[in-house]
Order: structure tokens, then C-alpha cells, then sequence
């Protein structure tokens, strides 16, 4: 498979496949209903419905003709994630395939008369939904399952909102995400990959790179009790059971269990729930488990049609399976079995190149990798018995399901849905009562091995996933002018090759682990992580300690590296929100390290050396400047006498951090303008603030709270309310040195002058009026409900323990910073934005497109 980003940002991924005279191409807008706001439910959908209705160069029911003419079909759907469309027709019409596929989907004439009666057929598929039982039941277990996730709502939309769009809210909706960077073509088949490229940059020479922002959604909080719902509907004949467990994304680690548990119970006619409940006993008609992992963690969902009656039966005979399950390891061959079917289900889709690029897009949508289903079957065949009982007691407890009911009113005497609630928490593990004091779990603790390295433990056995993580002082901050992305090289390059165990050998170790290996270099830091399975720990810990203690950043791979890397930091400018923040890094920061890009600069790394890069990791990675954390499921009397085995044999040496220069205070407002061929115009503003180790940066991040976010006065009154920018953010930026608070931009170039001026128009008022007690509260609730968010997983946990005591702050500092947020006043947020945000020590850096005149 080929893959390549054209300069407006569209990628294309390209899968030739001669086999067949058929060439399929698929469009896809990373936008579904899970994006939409309350007023927009339903948008995508309807934006989907209009795509083949016309556009500028062809008239309604044209582009229908065309296909046919050509011997072909169109198709079109919209998801939770995204919105796809697709063309599959003889190879040798390729080109006509592009050029209608984006004609209809980048240039909708979206013809008002057309968009009504599309409207009209959308209102009739909504009541369909409302009186077809299995679609209705459907939407319950998921508008019951979830609480806040965005997939608790129908893809469709509802009655009362689709009806009141408008051209205007469609052609808005597109404008905020119907943009290149947001969208991905595939293409399979029988064609020539130079060839298509070349007539797709022809096809969208039209389209510019705007620099698009994701808004996070809403995120799922835990489940803690079972949730149930019970719905008496006319049109049903027969009853609908759905018991449902939550479980993570597509790109879960715990994916291919899951998915194997699925299969177990119900996902083929010898699975254990349709043997038993269906064949056996007799109690339903029909019997199913489907695992959805869609983009964002998804459910697990068990779907029965029975007599009312039949009901408490068949619960009790589920969750029975369930637990036998995560009680008994599957047979082997029971396993293999289960492997065979899904690998099947993969290889069979692959029979059509329609399927070929299905597979390709929803890896790259939903897993973020094209390549994610090989690896996929990859695992598939390594995950064993007791993984797949292992996910099933990790995932499918009692007291976290959802079970609802949808039955016929002339059988609702026998739907009782707390009798089925009290079956199922009859199965939740029974508590005791201490008679004693309680043994409690395992604690963090920091420990030095004899060289000095610094290992942090911190056991948690809620999940059977582990994550490592090697810190070391450094990043920018200690480059210079003449050696600026020598660490960015040395973080890429730590995990290319070991002595012994090639890069693509390293690979092969981590994916059989189910992990995932990174290095990285930020500001003052640089690194590696590792996550796996905690089975695997004893493995992953000598695959970390290899690549720490033995790097030998082959040259091969190191000018393979060299290049990708010089290419990044030249087309940068193709990144706008990236270019426009290392603009004004550089005008921030004039002595200080701080202004160098974190990646370099092409003549820099150009002329580093194999030898260069060894020589900057040894000076940085001695034991005194090391720290190891280890957060997950692990015994941490083991993994201590395992990491002092294969690390505290290092050599000990001191280390001495150089010297860093202390940058000068801005001290009078200055102003850069950048033109670069673009369409839109982009503003970075920003301060000279305060480093992470002092108190103002407390009341810092509140302010930028109250201003940034979709919830902040930033969005609300520059975006929403004058539309002046389509997107627009603050942003706070502790350091070990002198750290920064700015602003981010983005407009269409005639609104710069009053974008920039509404931007000092709310500084202004934040420098002038005090925020209310209810907008801090607000703000100190949201900082630290993300904060807590943001630290769920071993990864990300390990990493703030490390970094959080490399920087002095201490490994427990999570306590300490929820105490002083919650601290905040508004006094100390007015403070410090009249100290920090003085409009008269203010650096501008204004993105203007060339080709754009006043």
C-alpha cells in the first residue's frame, strides 16, 4: 500500500490489486454523528444523502446516469466517526471515478429544493426507525448503556431537528469540517498508483490546507451499577432482550479477546449461547453477540428475541455462560475455532476490492493505522485461553451492564425488568465484611538501585496491561544554535536497532507483547515508553533495557530518518497551527533554547553523525539522570529484582546539565508578519510567563480554562457569537524555564485585523473584570475532571510520575496539584492576567496567505 499527503493535506491511500479489472475509491470525511453538536444531530447523515444530488458541473440525477454509463455503483454512509463515500466501477475508468467522486463530494450544489426532499425521506427513514422493533431496540441498550458518550444518539438525527436545517447550517457544517486535513482517500484495484496521484492532485489543486481542529467529545464516565430500560411498544410481535457491557476502542490492546469472547458466546451457529439457550433449552428464537469497538470506546452487546415469558430464563442462562467464561479457559479448540471464523470473516471481505478498501479506511479511521487489520490477524492468532477469560472478568461484570427490554403490549405482565436487574447482580462477586483491618493494595514506591537510576512501582490490577517508562533530562532546552533536533533525532533513533535485534525484529517483539513502543523529546525531557500485556512483563522489560542500554543507531535507518525528518521541518508551513506556533516559539524566546523547533533545522540535522547521536545519549543517559516508572498490573517485588538485573549493572557516572541561557524579558510589543501560500490567515499571540515549579501557574491555568475550550469565553464570543475565526484556543505552557500563555487563531484573511482586535479585546477584560465565583467554580471543576481524565490509563500515569519527578516536583505530585488549583481564587486569576497578559510585552505572529491584499 502506498500512502501520500498532497500540500492541501488530503492523504491518499493507494492498494493495487490486479487480480480484478476493478478499481474502487472511497472518500472519507472523519465526521459522523458522534461529532455533531445538540443542534446538529442528524447533519452528517443528511450531508451524506445530498453528496451525489448535483453539483456545480453536473445536474441532479446526473451523476447517477454517469455511473451507471460506466458500469458502475455509487454508495454512501454515515457512522458515529465518519462519513464515506464510495464508487466502484471497471478499472479502466478511473479517472472518471475521481473526478465524480470528488466533483460530488467537495462540490454539492446542495440545491434547496433537492436538500427538502431529502429532508422528507430522512423524516420518513426516522419513522421507520420509531416503528421497526429490532432498529428501536437497537437505539435503547445504547441510549441506556451511555451516559454522556455521543453514541448514546441515532447516526439518523431526530424528527424535530432534521426538519429545521437549513442550507446555511449544512454549508456551516461543511465549512467546519469538510476540509482537507480531515479527509482521507482510498483507492484498490486495478490501477497505476503514480497515475492516480497525479490525477487526484490535479482533482483537489483547488483545496488548501486550513489547519483543522478536532473538539474533544464528551468522554464515558465508569459504570458503577447496572442500568435498565423497559419500553411496551405496539408494533412489536415477538420480545427483544440486549445485555450489554462496556469495552474499549478499536485500538485497544484488548481488541482481539474481546472479539474472540464475542465469538465464543454467541457469534456463529456453534457458539455457546446459541447451543445452549437457542438449540438446548429452547428459550429464544434468535441469539447474538456482537463486540462493537468503534473509534472511541464502545459496547459488548448480547441480543435476544424470546417470549416475554422466556425472559428471567435467559437471562440467568447468559450470564451463566458469561460466567463460565471468564471462570473456565476456552479449549484450544474451541479458541481456534473462534480465531478461524473472525480471520475468515477478514479474508473473505478482502475477495472484492470494494472490501479492500473498506478494510484499509476503517483501519485508518478507527484504529488511526491503514495497516491496522494485518496486525489485527496477527494477534488474533497469538491471544490464548486464559487472555480471553481474562477480558470477559475484566469487562463483563455484573454490576457494570446495561439490560434492556423491548416488548409487545399484550405480553408486558411478564416483563418484571428488576426480577432480570436482580438475576444479573446475583452474579457480581459477593463482598465481605472486614473483620479486621484491611489488607491494602500496594502503594507507589520510589526506590534507587546501587547506580543511582531512580525506579518507581505503582501495582494496578485493574487491568492486565503494564506500561514502562524511561525518562531523562534533556529535550531542547539543553540544545544549542549549532546542535538544535539532536535530541528529537537521538528520541527517533532509540528504538530503530540494538545490538543483536534489528528495528523490524524490535517490531515483531512489541507486537507479539500486544504493545506499542515510542520514543519522544519535548521541551526538557526526552524518552521512551513501552505498553504490553502484564503477562509479558519480564519480556518487555528486557526489550526496554536493550534499547536503553545497548542503542546502536544503524546508519541505515538513521538516514532513512534523517530525510523524513528534514521533510517534516520543510513543509511545516503545510501545517499551519504547527508553523504558526513555532513562528511565535521564535519570537518568545530569542536566547533561550525554548525558541529552537523541537525537530531543528534542515541544515542542523543534515550534518549530524551516527557518532553525534551516541554521544548525546550517553552524556544524557546516565543513571543519575535516568528514572524508570512501571505502572500496571505486576508483582513489585519481581519487577525490582528484575529492573536491578538488567540496569543496575550500569556504570555509574554524575552528570552535570549544562548551562542554559536565560532568556530577556520582552519588554515592548512586537509584531511579525509571515506570508506563505495559504488560504486562510493564522494568529499566534503569546507572553513570557512563569515556570512549572512557581505558584502563579495555578491561577495561569485557570485563566486559560475560563478562556480556552469549546466552553470558554474565547469560543463562545469570538467564534459563536461574531464569527470571526472557525477556530480559536488558548493554551498555557508550563517549563522548567520561563513557560508561555498564548493564543491561537485561525480566519479568513479579511477578518484579521478584527479577529486580532477581538483577541485583545477579551484579554482586556479578563485583565480588567474579575470572573465570577460560578466561572471559576466551573473552571477549577473542568481542570481537574480532565486532569483525573487524562491520567486513567498505565501510560499516561507512568508518564506523569516520571516526568513529574524528573522536573523535582515529586511523584505524588497529582495530590498536590488538585490541592492548589482548588486553591484558586478570582482575585488570583485577575492577578495574574494583569501581570503576565500586558498588551505592552505582547509577541504577535500574524500567517497571512501572499496572495492576499488589503
Amino acid at each position: 500500500m502506498t500512502r501520500h499527503t498532497l500540500k492541501n493535506g488530503l492523504e491518499v491511500l493507494i492498494q493495487e490489486d490486479h487480480a480484478r479489472k476493478i478499481a474502487a475509491a472511497e472518500l472519507w470525511v472523519t465526521v459522523g454523528s458522534a461529532d455533531e453538536e445538540s443542534s446538529e444531530r442528524g447533519i452528517s447523515h443528511l450531508i451524506e444523502h445530498m453528496a451525489f444530488k448535483g453539483t456545480a458541473r453536473r445536474g441532479v440525477g446526473q451523476i447517477a446516469k454517469e455511473i451507471e454509463a460506466l458500469g458502475g455503483e455509487i454508495n454512501a454512509y454515515t457512522s458515529w466517526d465518519e462519513t464515506v463515500f464510495h464508487i466502484a466501477a471497471p478499472s479502466t475508468e478511473i479517472s472518471n471515478i475521481l473526478d465524480i467522486l470528488v466533483d460530488a463530494v467537495i462540490h454539492p450544489a446542495l440545491d434547496p429544493e433537492e436538500l427538502n426532499r431529502e429532508k422528507q425521506v430522512i423524516l420518513e427513514e426516522i419513522l421507520e426507525t420509531e416503528e421497526r422493533p429490532e432498529r428501536k431496540s437497537s437505539q435503547l441498550i445504547f441510549s441506556t448503556a451511555f451516559v454522556t458518550s455521543p453514541y448514546k444518539y441515532p447516526v439518523i438525527g431526530a424528527k424535530d431537528i432534521v426538519e429545521k436545517f437549513t442550507r446555511e447550517d449544512v454549508l456551516a457544517f461543511r465549512k467546519k469540517w469538510y476540509m482537507p486535513d480531515n479527509m482521507f482517500l482510498v483507492v484498490s484495484g486495478d490501477v497505476n498508483t503514480s497515475e492516480v496521484l497525479q490525477e487526484v492532485e490535479k482533482l483537489t489543486a483547488d483545496l488548501k490546507p486550513v489547519g483543522f481542529f478536532r473538539p474533544p467529545r464528551a468522554m464515558e464516565p465508569s459504570q458503577k451499577d447496572i442500568r435498565s430500560s423497559l419500553v411496551i411498544d405496539k408494533n412489536a410481535q415477538e420480545t427483544r432482550l440486549n445485555i450489554a457491557f462496556h469495552v474499549p476502542q478499536a485500538s485497544s490492546i484488548d481488541t482481539n479477546p474481546l472479539d474472540l469472547a464475542a465469538n465464543i458466546l454467541g457469534g456463529r451457529e456453534s457458539s455457546r449461547l446459541i447451543k445452549s439457550l437457542k438449540m438446548e433449552k429452547r428459550l429464544v428464537h434468535s441469539i447474538s453477540v456482537a463486540c462493537l469497538t468503534p473509534k472511541e470506546p464502545g459496547l459488548m452487546v448480547i441480543s435476544a428475541t424470546l417470549d416475554s415469558s422466556n425472559l428471567e430464563a435467559a437471562t440467568l442462562g447468559i450470564m451463566e455462560e458469561i460466567s463460565r467464561l471468564a471462570n473456565e479457559h476456552p479449549s484450544l479448540a474451541e479458541l481456534e475455532r473462534a480465531k478461524v471464523h473472525i480471520e475468515s470473516l477478514h479474508v473473505y471481505s478482502y475477495e472484492t476490492v470494494q472490501g479492500i478498501a473498506r478494510g484499509i479506511g476503517t483501519s485508518k479511521a478507527d484504529a488511526g493505522d491503514p495497516n491496522f487489520e494485518d496486525k489485527y490477524l496477527v494477534l488474533n492468532r497469538a491471544v490464548t485461553p486464559d487472555e480471553v477469560s481474562e477480558v470477559v472478568r475484566i469487562y463483563m461484570r455484573a454490576l457494570s451492564s446495561t439490560i434492556t427490554v423491548l416488548a409487545p403490549e399484550d405480553n408486558s405482565k411478564d416483563c418484571k425488568i428488576d426480577s432480570l436487574t436482580q438475576i444479573i447482580r446475583s452474579f457480581a462477586p459477593v463482598l465481605k465484611v472486614a473483620t479486621e483491618t484491611p489488607s491494602r493494595e500496594p502503594q507507589t514506591t520510589l526506590t534507587q538501585l546501587s547506580n543511582g537510576i531512580r525506579v518507581l512501582l505503582t501495582p494496578d490490577n485493574s487491568n492486565p496491561a503494564v506500561s514502562i517508562k524511561i525518562v531523562h533530562l534533556g529535550g531542547k532546552r539543553f540544545e544549542t544554535e549549532e546542535n538544535q533536533g539532536i535530541m528529537n533525532f537521538v528520541a527517533d533513533m532509540s528504538t530503530k536497532g540494538v545490538e543483536g535485534v534489528s528495528e523490524v525484529e524490535i517490531l515483531r517483539i512489541v507486537e507479539e507483547m500486544g504493545g506499542r513502543l515510542a520514543g519522544f523529546s519535548g521541551y526538557d525531557s526526552f524518552g521512551f515508553s513501552l505498553t504490553i500485556f502484564s503477562r509479558h512483563l519480564e519480556k518487555g522489560l528486557n526489550l526496554i533495557s536493550t534499547i536503553h542500554n545497548h542503542p546502536t543507531f544503524p546508519e541505515k535507518e538513521m538516514e532513512r530518518e534523517r530525510q523524513l525528518i528534514i521533510n517534516r521541518i520543510k513543509t511545516k508551513p503545510d501545517r499551519p497551527v504547527e508553523f504558526a506556533l513555532n513562528c511565535l516559539n521564535q519570537a518568545l524566546y530569542k536566547i533561550h533554547p525554548y525558541g529552537f523547533d523541537t525537530e531543528g533545522t534542515p541544515a542542523t540535522v543534515a550534518k549530524f553523525t551516527r557518532m553525534d547521536l551516541m554521544d548525546c545519549y550517553r552524556t544524557y543517559s546516565v543513571p543519575a539522570n535516568t528514572i524508570i516508572a512501571i505502572v500496571g498490573e505486576f508483582d513489585q517485588e519481581k519487577a525490582l529484582k528484575i529492573l536491578d538485573n538488567l540496569f543496575g549493572n550500569v556504570p555509574a557516572s554524575p552528570f552535570e546539565p549544562p548551562k542554559v541561557p536565560a532568556e530577556s524579558p520582552v519588554d515592548h510589543p512586537w509584531e511579525q508578519i509571515v506570508r506563505i501560500p495559504r488560504a486562510k490567515a493564522h494568529i499566534a499571540m503569546g507572553f513570557q510567563t512563569v515556570s512549572m515549579l512557581e505558584k502563579d501557574r495555578y491561577p495561569l491555568e485557570v485563566l486559560n480554562n475560563l478562556l480556552g475550550g469549546q466552553g470558554g469565553r474565547l469560543f463562545f464570543e469570538l467564534r459563536d457569537k461574531q464569527s470571526l475565526a472557525y477556530s480559536v484556543a488558548s493554551f498555557m505552557r508550563p517549563s522548567l524555564d520561563k513557560g508561555a500563555f498564548g493564543f491561537y487563531m485561525a480566519c479568513e484573511a479579511s477578518k484579521v485585523d478584527r479577529a486580532f482586535s477581538g483577541l485583545l479585546g477579551e484579554i482586556e477584560k479578563v485583565r480588567s473584570t474579575s470572573a465570577s465565583d460560578k466561572e471559576i467554580k466551573n473552571a477549577l471543576s473542568n481542570l481537574i475532571g480532565n486532569h483525573a481524565i487524562r491520567l486513567q490509563s498505565t501510560w499516561s500515569r507512568a508518564e506523569n510520575m516520571s516526568l513529574n519527578t524528573l522536573y523535582g516536583l515529586g511523584w505524588n505530585y497529582e495530590t498536590e496539584y488538585v490541592k492548589k488549583i482548588s486553591e484558586v481564587k478570582p482575585e488570583d486569576v485577575l492577578r495574574v492576567a494583569k501581570k503576565y497578559l500586558d498588551p505592552q510585552k505582547l509577541v504577535v505572529v500574524k500567517i497571512i496567505p501572499d496572495s492576499y491584499v488589503k
